[in-house]
């Protein structure tokens, strides 16, 4: 846990420019941290909380939602690692998610929301498939940033579901 948290804290490799870093620490920032972290892809082995810490972390391969301007047939789109770190957490509830152990498999699971309660004080993070991730927190205040540089992907994601009766 350590190792991963020191390269949240440490410089990324990539020049400043192309760096996504951010702090959400008010309401209305979630909105802008969930909109970057909404579609991306977040292994159940890189999921951690250090209760010591009070910190809870992850690494999302998120898509560029920053970089799509409009969806065309052939475009490259993007894709980037990005740590995410929310701190002052007292507690972390989870409903559905399997946590990977020793040797197991990886699994994937897809970041579709994070939503703040700022009468509870609680982060859930919203997964497809009926997974979340609820964190009891003292105060507000997370970190994401960029880790590596981005790289193309022909595949955006869909939110559109076909219907025959409109």
């Amino acid at each position: 846990m350590s190792e991963f948290l020191e390269k949240l804290k440490t410089r990324p490799l990539i020049s400043a420019d192309k760096v996504l870093s951010l702090r959400c620490a008010r309401e209305q920032d979630i909105k802008v941290i969930s909109s970057l972290l909404q579609d991306s892809l977040v292994s159940n082995a890189d999921i951690y909380f250090e209760s010591t810490e009070k910190t809870f972390a992850l690494i999302a391969n998120r898509f560029c939602w920053e970089r799509v301007s409009s969806k065309n047939f052939g475009s490259s789109y993007y894709r980037v690692l990005s740590g995410v770190n929310i701190q002052n957490v007292i507690s972390v509830k989870q409903k559905n998610l399997i946590q990977k152990k020793n040797n197991e498999t990886a699994l994937f699971y897809n970041l579709l929301t994070i939503e703040y309660d700022s009468v509870s004080n609680e982060i859930t993070l919203v997964f497809s498939q009926g997974i979340s991730v609820k964190l009891n927190i003292s105060q507000l205040n997370i970190f994401m940033r960029d880790l590596d540089e981005p790289y193309p992907t022909q595949q955006i994601p869909d939110h559109f579901v076909e219907s025959s009766e409109v």
